[in-house]
């Protein structure tokens, strides 16, 4: 399974943008992110903390990766994403 690397455009406050121009299989260089798009979309992406919502999970359940916040502007596009169970933000 092939997997076009890309890098994201920074934005503030900590969002990341990628342009995907066809359709194919993406991933990002900086989060592990993969998307799997059927055309021409604009995914906008951030991490999130956990301490805003971990009241949310309920035992036996616990925090268990990173929390991301993804916005499509053509939501019919993006078939899947593919999220990371671990994310190093040491650099």
């Amino acid at each position: 399974d092939q997997k076009e690397q890309v890098t994201p455009r920074r934005l503030a406050g900590g969002q990341h943008m990628v342009q995907l121009d066809a359709e194919g299989t993406y991933q990002c260089s900086l989060t592990g992110l993969i998307f799997e798009v059927t055309g021409a979309v604009k995914i906008t992406y951030s991490l999130l903390s956990w301490s805003k919502y971990a009241n949310l999970v309920e035992k036996p359940w616990i925090v268990g990766g990173p929390l991301f916040d993804v916005r499509c502007d053509s939501a019919p596009a993006l078939t899947s994403i593919q999220f990371p169970h671990s994310l190093c933000l040491s650099g």
